[in-house]
């Protein structure tokens, strides 16, 4: 009956897993409660608090070290006021997500707060020239006899007797890493990571010596559940030793990972450098060939026509990946189009960062089943890539986004894309004499999105040809640049689709009428759901600033967002 209960309990506590104060509030409940909402809690504990908190998630780690090594902590300079007594739980044994950075960074604040300023091992001297021998001889077997938390007379006594021996050691053998010290705790106690987020490559990541990754394997293989990997190697700083060290190091990560880690859903590589020797991108490449159900591949990694090593091993997912998101190919040539010609299960294809010279490649193959396109900012210089592409989904293409759209893309579309429900287009040039020929042949379009990173206005001409070429079938409007109250007054007029969400970032426009438009158009069109205007406090309007009353007044029937800079908007 009580597994029953506690059973009950843990499915409906799941429900709460996102909100830390409905959990912590079930915890002061009784013990079983307790019992059950911890986990919760401590499965991802640093994005269930806020950054000044850290350094308590660091406190409890520690709590849970045994004496011998919270005795290396008082001898290095760390206090140790309440470590008496043991925690209740096993708290390293919930962890599900690591992320080396958060890590890192609670790590150096807990350090900072607790390190006695004037006893760490720098400051330590040897007692005298003649005890030098004893101290060599006996520190290192008696360092680990000091008891934190002694039971009798005689282990205080101990205690006193042996500490100088142990300060001295500590002096002149600086070895003990406080970092490494809570890593391992975490790498060899926790069950089941899920998320695994590691940094490798300059002074503000952990180092590479300090994280033993062969620790995850140990007991419980936290490997064998894990479903999100993502990896940065950032510019390396680092010495030739250090270098070194990280290469080897992240050989024996992928190798490991290869054998144990199979069961990776998404996996993200960002590497910010190109001097990684050959075994680390063999090691990556087998670790990628050994997923079984990897669906989502995320990477700006090498992708070179001489090396088609990372296309082979992508191969393998064939059944399983629906998302590839590539950027800053060093090639776009004839492999890739064939990698998308047999990844049968991929749905959504991101491309940014053209290669300055792309390798010719062959269109002609067949069709590609995605759904969803993005094409980054670069791809429009080249239209034997993009016209292409979007030819070859012409069957299947619900969702395009292009970031530098041109005619010749929208001419494109127009010819290829009837099925389209989502479109975005970011123009740097005037697009407004194909885009109505193109929305007019778009029956099923129900969100469109159009941007310019500098001010693109809309002429009398365009506007009203614009606003009549909307299709019915459109649901939300998203217009990120500048709108006259004019041009918008002809748009709301003109267009027929009974819009349920319309955005705009009006980043000068603050006339009054500007406000009375859009008031009238909340109140008779009880279709819309959700009007939001995007203001910056900042800067002059065409006409005299709107009073506050008047701004008050607005609120009431539409979504007034003030935005100290320029608002950052997805086209996504």
């Amino acid at each position: 009956m009580a597994t029953l209960i506690a059973d009950t309990l843990r499915e409906i506590f799941e429900y709460h897993k996102d909100d830390p104060k409905t959990l912590h509030n079930l915890i002061t409940v009784n013990r079983l409660w307790c019992c059950q909402a911890i986990p919760l809690l401590w499965r991802r504990p640093f994005e269930m608090t806020t950054q000044d908190k850290y350094h308590l998630i660091i406190r409890t780690y520690v709590m849970c070290l045994s004496d011998k090594a919270l005795s290396r902590f008082m001898f290095v300079g760390i206090k140790l006021d309440d470590f008496k007594k043991k925690p209740f739980f096993n708290y390293p044994t919930y962890l599900q997500n690591f992320d080396s950075e958060k890590f890192r960074l609670a790590l150096n604040i807990w350090i900072r707060m607790n390190a006695i300023i004037g006893t760490g091992i720098t400051k330590r001297k040897p007692l005298n020239t003649f005890c030098k021998p004893i101290k060599k001889i006996f520190g290192p077997i008696v360092k680990d006899c000091y008891k934190i938390s002694p039971q009798n007379i005689f282990y205080k006594a101990l205690n006193k007797c042996i500490e100088p021996l142990i300060q001295d050691y500590y002096a002149t053998h600086p070895n003990f890493s406080v970092i490494k010290e809570v890593t391992d705790l975490l790498f060899s106690r926790c069950n089941r990571l899920k998320n695994f987020k590691v940094y490798f490559g300059d002074e503000h990541t952990l180092s590479s010596a300090e994280m033993n990754f062969a620790l995850l394997t140990i007991k419980h293989n936290a490997l064998l559940n894990l479903q999100k990997f993502e990896l940065v190697i950032r510019a390396p700083s680092l010495n030739i030793d250090n270098l070194q060290n990280m290469n080897n190091t992240l050989t024996n990560l992928f190798t490991m990972m290869s054998k144990y880690a199979t069961k990776i859903q998404e996996m993200t590589i960002q590497s910010y450098t190109t001097n990684l020797p050959a075994k680390v991108h063999t090691s990556l490449y087998r670790l990628i060939e050994s997923q079984r159900t990897l669906q989502s591949f995320i990477s700006n990694y090498v992708w070179d026509a001489s090396s088609p090593s990372i296309f082979t091993a992508l191969l393998n997912q064939s059944h399983s990946l629906t998302q590839l998101r590539l950027w800053g190919l060093t090639h776009f040539d004839n492999s890739l189009v064939l990698g998308l010609l047999e990844w049968n299960a991929l749905e959504v294809l991101e491309l940014m960062g053209c290669p300055a010279f792309p390798v010719s490649a062959d269109f002609t193959k067949g069709q590609l089943r995605i759904r969803n396109l993005y094409l980054g900012n670069g791809y429009c210089s080249y239209p034997i890539i993009t016209t292409n592409l979007i030819r070859m989904i012409n069957l299947n293409l619900q969702k395009l986004v292009v970031e530098g759209a041109t005619p010749e893309i929208i001419d494109a579309v127009t010819i290829n894309c009837p099925q389209l429900t989502h479109l975005s287009l970011c123009a740097y040039q005037d697009i407004f004499e194909s885009l109505p020929r193109l929305l007019s042949t778009l029956s099923l379009l129900e969100t469109l999105i159009l941007g310019n990173r500098e001010q693109f206005i809309f002429t009398d001409d365009t506007i009203l040809r614009f606003s009549q070429s909307i299709p019915p079938s459109l649901c939300a409007l998203f217009l990120n640049f500048n709108i006259s109250s004019q041009s918008l007054r002809v748009l709301l007029t003109e267009c027929s689709a009974p819009l349920h969400r319309l955005e705009l970032h009006q980043i000068q426009n603050k006339e009054l009428e500007l406000f009375s438009l859009l008031i009238q158009y909340t109140q008779n069109n009880k279709s819309l759901k959700e009007l939001k205007l995007y203001l910056s406090p900042h800067s002059r309007s065409y006409t005299d600033p709107v009073s506050l009353d008047v701004l008050k007044n607005a609120n009431k029937y539409f979504t007034i967002v003030r935005q100290d800079t320029k608002h950052s908007y997805s086209l996504w």
